[in-house]
């Protein structure tokens, strides 16, 4: 082979490997607020404690540093726990935040009543979120019977 066809080969390869490591994976933080309505199950078991079945549907508003407008995403979430008979709880629970038909990601977590900030994991998604991974945290400022508020901020890396 000759240098001067091998040349061309090996820039164009050097130049298509930067190029694809500049497009591999993109984090963003956000911020947001969830409005939720729960509905909580309390099944009492013999020690005193509850099993603690809790579900929620609202909307969530989210947005980047980038100025634009927040997007708005229906969010559905589902938890099981116990509940203590100081009416204190630790329960997992997953949510999925759905953007448009296309586009959701999923996220899990462990909520304490007794926690001032609770964390969770995002476990991937659809469309713009697919293979979607990062952490968050949010905080309850409001809680009612009828609905709660919370705020977020949440690490998402897409591939």
């Amino acid at each position: 082979m000759s240098k001067t066809f091998l040349l061309p080969r090996i820039i164009f390869l050097a130049v298509f490997s930067l190029a694809g490591n500049v497009f591999a994976e993109q984090t963003i933080k956000y911020m947001g607020t969830v409005y939720a309505s729960p509905m909580k199950h309390l099944m009492p078991l013999g020690n005193g404690d509850g099993v603690l079945i809790t579900q929620a549907a609202g909307i969530a508003a989210m947005s980047d540093a980038s100025g634009m407008p927040p997007a708005i995403f229906a969010i559905n979430c589902a938890g099981m726990g116990i509940e203590k008979p100081d009416e204190t709880a630790v329960s997992d629970f997953y949510c999925n935040l759905k953007e448009d038909d296309e586009d959701s990601f999923d996220i899990k977590g462990i909520v304490a009543s007794s926690a001032e900030e609770n964390k969770f994991d995002v476990i991937g998604g659809s469309g713009k979120w697919k293979g979607a991974s990062g952490k968050g945290a949010f905080a309850r400022v409001f809680e009612s019977e009828e609905g709660n508020k919370n705020v977020f901020v949440v690490e998402i890396t897409t591939p």
